[in-house]
């Protein structure tokens, strides 16, 4: 890839600190998923109060908050099912990329947490599994440069990621949907 044109994790790390764009991403994943539907200055407000330690953001900050927040949406209303993590370009060091992975599941994480999803009625258990399981990724790291055995496994838990967030879509989406029927 050319340097006059970066992988978008790349373009946003600069333009939204404090922000990571990973933890951002996953937090608005998570939600996405709780809620269905987050008004922007919702988006906005909880993403300053939960990785921005309260600080006020810029102008154009916000802004790029907002365009995060229409990707999010396009992503998860995709009917390709196209949502994958935000996270650094294929050549950025494992490293680096693992730790974006795990900071993007941590992000999930408090997303689905805000979002109240205990509240939402049972997730399947392979929802449950995968709950546990970003739980564990998010505490994972490495210590040295991977190997191609370490790359595949990243891409490996890159595609369960996405797979797992649209289960979890899938089964908030199911439990809320008698709620929304219900003349009560």
């Amino acid at each position: 890839m050319s340097a006059s044109n970066p992988p978008l994790f790349e373009r946003l790390r600069p333009l939204l600190d404090p922000l990571n764009p990973a933890e951002l991403h996953g937090l608005l994943c998570g939600l996405l998923c709780a809620e269905g539907e987050l008004a922007q200055d919702r988006w906005l407000q909880m993403a300053r109060e939960a990785l921005a330690d309260d600080v006020e953001l810029s102008p154009s900050v916000k802004d790029l908050l907002a365009k995060l927040l229409d990707y999010g949406v396009a992503q998860l209303h995709d009917p390709d099912c196209s949502i994958t993590p935000l996270l650094p370009d294929d050549s950025a060091p494992l490293l680096q990329r693992a730790d974006a992975l795990g900071e993007w599941c941590q992000g999930l994480l408090y997303g689905l947490g805000m979002g109240h999803i205990e509240q939402h009625g049972v997730l399947s258990g392979e929802g449950r599994e995968f709950l546990h399981d970003i739980a564990d990724i998010a505490q994972v790291g490495f210590d040295q440069a991977g190997n191609e055995t370490d790359e595949t496994a990243y891409a490996e838990l890159v595609e369960y990621l996405r797979i797992g967030l649209l289960i979890i879509q899938h089964d908030l989406r199911l439990t809320a949907a008698p709620h929304a029927s219900s003349p009560y």
